[in-house]
């Protein structure tokens, strides 16, 4: 049997169970689920699940499978099935790094930073935004910076941006951050 592999997005209002009928039905279809990710937002569920499906199932088939799934159990869910695009090699080496920036909450924070690294040609992997108390917020975003990027000078330019707009912000390449915030359970 030959397999292909799709991406399906499922959003919508968060239920135990959500992920449990998705899952069965994938099995039920002889479908691998390869990686997925989930997270909840303020109440409203979000997954992507890349799946290797047998070929012979189409993705309307699957999609509606799942769907049928979902509304038997009275989820109020989105679900989208598409092909799975393998994307282009790159054509330079990256490094990883995390920016946080923090501060009074502003309409503008994700907005003004994303057009940063989408004019350096840097990469948005993660990002997280949230409230962290008394009108202020903090946006994590997981970026990979192009190797012959000049680091300092480009992390210059977003202190400048985010002290021009009242925020603080940090760079730190993945590695320091991941061993700084590391935790230990003894």
């Amino acid at each position: 049997m030959s397999t292909n592999n799709v991406v399906v997005a499922v959003i919508g209002l968060d239920q135990p169970g959500i992920i449990a009928c998705v899952s069965s039905v994938m099995t039920r279809l002889g479908c691998n689920i390869v990686e997925m990710t989930q997270s909840t937002l303020h109440s409203q569920f979000a997954g992507i699940y890349l799946v290797r499906k047998p070929a012979e199932l189409s993705n309307d088939a699957l999609n509606e499978e799942i769907v049928s799934a979902v509304t038997a159990k009275r989820f109020k869910l989105g679900i989208v099935t598409r092909d799975y695009e393998e994307p282009a090699p790159h054509a330079q080496s990256v490094e990883p790094f995390v920016v946080s920036v923090y501060g009074p909450d502003r309409n503008d924070i994700v907005g003004t930073f994303a057009h940063m690294f989408g004019e350096q040609k840097i990469n948005i992997e993660a990002l997280r935004a949230f409230p962290i108390g008394d009108g202020s917020s903090m946006q994590v975003f997981e970026v990979s910076v192009p190797a012959d990027l000049d680091t300092r000078s480009f992390h210059r330019m977003m202190i400048d941006r985010a002290k021009a707009m009242g925020l603080n912000l940090t760079m730190q390449h993945r590695a320091i951050f991941e061993a700084v915030h590391r935790v230990n359970i003894v």
